[in-house]
């Protein structure tokens, strides 16, 4: 069905913020008010593609395009109106209802849904003001939360009543089972409906189109057998893997800053907020997701990770900073002492001592190895929690760089920790969910990828292709050093894709046969004459290894000539507008320095991992 309500058209418009979604095709930089990139269609090289956050429009100086979000995809993707809904619906975790053509029962419901934890977050906010109210706003002046903390984030109070709310949405007359649908009504035994929360403090939870799509709820009664927090279950408008608390509020100034701040709790988030601190998000007390990661590296690629110091805090803190890794994301952890959080160092130290903590953040390479030699500590398990994280970094030159910095600190065999991360790499491959049916894969190019460097790329990429299609062996060895999204050549791209998902799937395709899986046919072109060269080549080197190994080290070096470049002429920029180049000098002398030490010897493996 093609048609799609305005309601749930307005509600992705909403979520797809328009600078978030170009910034998935297009390497973006704020100048002035905009942001400007190369433009994707038309071949430029001054960047005269415009993107306005303020109005939410794109135009192309250059070759005259422009619109608003959905326009964007359209052109990109070459889809129509409703399907390019349906994508950024999709990419914002909205779901759009598949009804019949004559039943708008699902619609009507899911907009029921929202409707209903309106109204619900409306009330609870006005009853915190009144007397029955009384206790939640005592609870929260005695922690010391202003009515302007209370009102930013629209906390409210559960009264202590079996029925408050359902009486509320009968005088307006919905339906109780909304409500329950909705997470906000319990259904008895007996039959009838009660209040879910009862004498709670209540902290609205909003998707990225700002509704209320769930509550979380703190006790006030000192009796332990009481759960602390009571949530909203999963709704269909609700899935709690795909939404961070406080992200609605947070986006201006994460993409300000350009790095967001995690904590577990809802307090955690407004206490800091109100006082300045708006690049902060929470969990919610639930371990930190892939889709949850994935949301947030919309915004940013830095994340400092500020939980809870405790043993059980800080395992799960590292548990989410790998999850956070694997997405290219590079994360810090601030620390607080133990039995502190971030609500009740605020409170008690004030907000500059906050950012003084924020400010001595360390990598977390560096805060895992510190567990290392102190008493009490495993050994072994720090050791294997660091190899966790190395083995999750996805840039091959960044990992192979921690990789020797870190074998070094530790005073470990380096071929011995390579062994390691190459052995966890491989596992991790295995785990994920590839679809055998479908050989197609989506990819999206970094917009660092310049023309430049597709240009020098393209030989060595075609190398990498070549030593695929005639040793299959080397693609479990060559992929421990790259990524698909390390091919920028589509068509390369698309073989090295092939062979990484059919070795996944142990399967064995005649040299011969591979032409039968590419439609395309400079592809297949390509693939049958390397196979026939292959065949007709007279002592063609047997040890792919060295073969490999030369061209990743060349792959590298032209990679990190390329950041140089670009560093270089962001020094200058730097310099004219009569900014601080320090550390741009600063990287670019460490990118330097890798250049140097990249050799062909770095990527050869043991004699036992050859065999």
């Amino acid at each position: 069905m093609s048609f799609i309500p305005e309601n749930i058209i307005d509600e992705v418009r909403l979520a797809s913020d328009v600078v978030d979604v170009i910034s998935d095709y297009v390497n973006l930089r704020k100048k002035g008010v905009n942001y400007f990139g190369i433009c994707p269609f038309h071949t430029e090289k001054t960047g005269s593609f415009s993107v306005n956050a303020e109005k939410q429009i794109f135009h192309c100086f250059g070759c005259g395009a422009g619109g608003n979000v959905f326009t964007f995809i359209m052109r990109e993707e070459g889809v129509l109106f409703p399907e390019a809904v349906r994508l950024l619906a999709k990419r914002a975790g909205i779901e759009i209802p598949e009804p019949d053509e004559n039943d708008n029962t699902s619609l009507q419901e899911r907009e029921a849904l929202y409707y209903a934890c309106e109204l619900a977050a409306d009330l609870f906010h006005a009853q915190i003001f009144t007397e029955s109210g009384k206790p939640a706003l005592d609870y929260l002046y005695k922690r010391e939360f202003s009515d302007e903390a209370i009102k930013a984030f629209d906390v409210g109070y559960a009264a202590d009543s079996w029925d408050i709310l359902l009486k509320h949405a009968e005088a307006k007359h919905m339906r109780p089972e909304i409500f329950e649908m909705a997470g906000l009504l319990n259904k008895k035994d007996s039959g009838g409906y009660y209040d879910r929360f009862r004498h709670r403090v209540m902290f609205p939870i909003r998707n990225l189109a700002g509704k209320v799509i769930a509550f979380g709820g703190r006790k006030l009664v000192t009796d332990d057998t009481v759960p602390k927090y009571v949530n909203s279950p999963e709704t269909p408008i609700y899935h709690k893997s795909n939404v961070l608390y406080g992200l609605f509020q947070a986006r201006e100034s994460i993409r300000e800053f350009g790095e967001v701040i995690f904590v577990e709790g809802y307090t955690d988030v407004i206490r800091p907020a109100v006082a300045g601190i708006k690049n902060i998000v929470a969990t919610s007390g639930t371990a930190l997701t892939d889709l949850q990661a994935r949301l947030v590296n919309r915004y940013t690629e830095k994340v400092i990770l500020l939980y809870d110091n405790d043993l059980a805090g800080a395992k799960a803190t590292m548990r989410g900073a790998d999850i956070l890794v694997a997405q290219g994301i590079e994360v810090k952890i601030a620390e607080l002492a133990e039995g502190e959080d971030p609500d009740s160092f605020v409170q008690k130290n004030g907000i500059e001592a906050l950012r003084s903590k924020l400010q001595a953040a360390v990598p977390l390479l560096d805060y895992k190895t510190r567990s290392l030699g102190k008493t009490g500590v495993d050994q072994k398990e720090s050791i294997q929690s660091l190899v966790g994280t190395l083995s999750r970094i996805q840039n091959g030159i960044e990992r192979q760089e921690k990789v020797r910095e870190y074998a070094e600190r530790m005073k470990i065999n380096e071929e011995v920790l390579w062994e390691e991360v190459r052995r966890l790499r491989k596992v991790q491959r295995t785990r994920k969910n590839y679809d055998s049916k479908n050989l197609q894969v989506d990819i999206q190019l970094r917009g660092s990828a310049t023309s430049s460097f597709a240009l020098r790329s393209r030989p060595v990429e075609e190398e990498l292709v070549r030593i695929m299609l005639i040793y299959p062996r080397s693609v479990p060895y060559i992929f421990s050093f790259m990524e698909l999204t390390d091919f920028y050549n589509d068509d390369y791209r698309t073989i090295a894709a092939l062979m990484h998902q059919l070795y996944e799937h142990n399967v064995r395709v005649d040299a011969e046969e591979l032409v039968h899986y590419f439609n395309e046919p400079e592809i297949a072109n390509f693939v049958s004459r390397i196979v026939h060269q292959e065949k007709n080549a007279a002592g063609l080197a047997p040890d792919f290894y060295r073969w490999a190994a030369d061209c990743l080290a060349n792959l590298q070096r032209i990679m990190l000539d390329t950041k140089l470049i670009e560093i270089q002429s962001q020094i200058r920029d730097c310099e004219k507008s009569g900014g601080d180049a320090t550390d741009l000098r600063e990287r670019y002398h460490v990118l330097q320095t890798q250049k140097v030490r990249i050799k062909a010897e770095n990527f050869l493996p043991s004699k036992n991992e050859e065999k």
